[in-house]
């Protein structure tokens, strides 16, 4: 398992969670048997790939849903979970107080990321400033059409990370998987700059990917 080969190289395992149905999924899978006896817990370090401008224990966060289907299953000490902060009066504020936290370690091993339908990623979504970042970790931004504040880590980020996982499940996925890889406008797309240093690994359903 790759986690356990990043403790026992490394003595730690650094991941960043992603949100949404298909995560959850994986983190309740992930908490029970036979997997949840396979995983050195005390080992994990546990981030987020992007968090809403909203309090921990809303129905709306990362962290909450991330609380409900992995942390409270499992023993994970809670120095080792990093959520994203979201106390503060303007969201640059608490990306800053983020980019500290995430710039103490020399890069992720792992990076759950999922896909939305207009091919948006974390919270880097289709012109917004955030795409352009070339030297922050984390940063804030302003999502228009979503009306809201979001931090999220940065391409700088993602993309010096040892390994990185797309995850997209089911039908309602299948309209942008197929654009991404079979249009020529892949690269219009925000998932497109993702391009870790290490691994990248699409992990695609039957129903959201019928060609395979």
């Amino acid at each position: 398992m790759y986690v356990n080969a990043c403790i026992d190289e490394r003595g730690a395992c650094h991941i960043a969670l992603a949100g949404g149905s298909t995560p959850e999924r994986l983190y309740l899978a992930l908490s029970s048997e036979p997997l949840t006896k396979q995983i050195p817990w005390h080992a994990c370090h546990f981030y987020f790939g992007d968090e809403r401008m909203v309090a921990h224990d809303h129905s709306d966060s990362n962290y909450a849903m991330a609380r409900r289907a992995l942390f409270d299953r499992v023993p994970i000490p809670a120095k080792n979970i990093h959520p994203v902060p979201t106390h503060c009066e303007q969201a640059a504020d608490c990306a800053g107080e983020y980019e500290t936290v995430i710039s103490k370690i020399s890069s992720l091993d792992l990076v759950l990321l999922g896909i939305g339908q207009d091919g948006h990623t974390a919270s880097l979504f289709p012109n917004t400033e955030i795409l352009t970042e070339t030297q922050r970790l984390v940063s804030a931004v302003f999502v228009d059409k979503l009306q809201s504040w979001r931090i999220s880590l940065t391409y700088p980020c993602i993309n010096r990370a040892r390994r990185v996982i797309i995850l997209a499940q089911g039908t309602g996925k299948a309209s942008i998987i197929q654009q991404i890889l079979h249009s020529e406008k892949f690269m219009s797309y925000p998932i497109s700059q993702v391009r870790p240093q290490g691994d990248l690994i699409w992990h695609l359903d039957q129903e959201a990917f019928p060609d395979q």
